[in-house]
């Protein structure tokens, strides 16, 4: 699972910690939203393969059938980047009940790398039936990685 980590982290007084989730934090010339109170749960970029994205649109929907997004619960936040073109993620406030919901969901991909077998299918097959269309039409498939492929069908992202 791609984990966002910054260089020149700044230091943070928090209310609670994690051994398990990385707390966001900011690159000295950031000028965007402040999110220094919440934790990285998954995240993803353009680059990402489709088991990094099945594993954080797995998440996502399994925490919205819980609670849906809140700016002191949890939330998909979206980054564009100078290399990455741009950086998706799910994030976790500090005081939120599902802080330990979502380290036992880390944790247990650091077990297992796949949230949601059917996810990853699913995504799979979208990628396949894409590419079969593209082919059945004589055409050239675009130069787009799984990200940018699927980012067309994910209505949330």
């Amino acid at each position: 699972m791609l984990v966002w980590s910054n260089c020149g982290k700044l230091k943070h007084d928090a209310i609670m910690e994690s051994e398990i989730l990385e707390r966001w934090s900011k690159a000295p010339n950031y000028t965007g939203v402040d999110y220094s109170d919440y934790f990285i749960v998954a995240s993803f970029t353009r680059d990402s393969d489709v088991y990094e994205i099945a594993n954080f649109i797995g998440i996502a929907d399994y925490l919205m059938d819980i609670e849906p997004e809140s700016e002191k619960g949890w939330q998909i936040v979206r980054f564009g980047h100078w290399k990455h073109g741009y950086l998706y993620c799910i994030l976790v406030h500090e005081n939120s009940p599902l802080l330990s919901l979502c380290e036992s969901i880390v944790q247990t991909l650091h077990e297992n790398p796949v949230f949601d077998e059917d996810v990853l299918n699913e995504c799979e097959d979208l990628i396949q039936q894409i590419h079969q269309i593209v082919s059945e039409k004589g055409e050239e498939m675009p130069c787009e990685t799984p990200a940018e492929l699927l980012l067309r069908i994910v209505p949330y992202l």
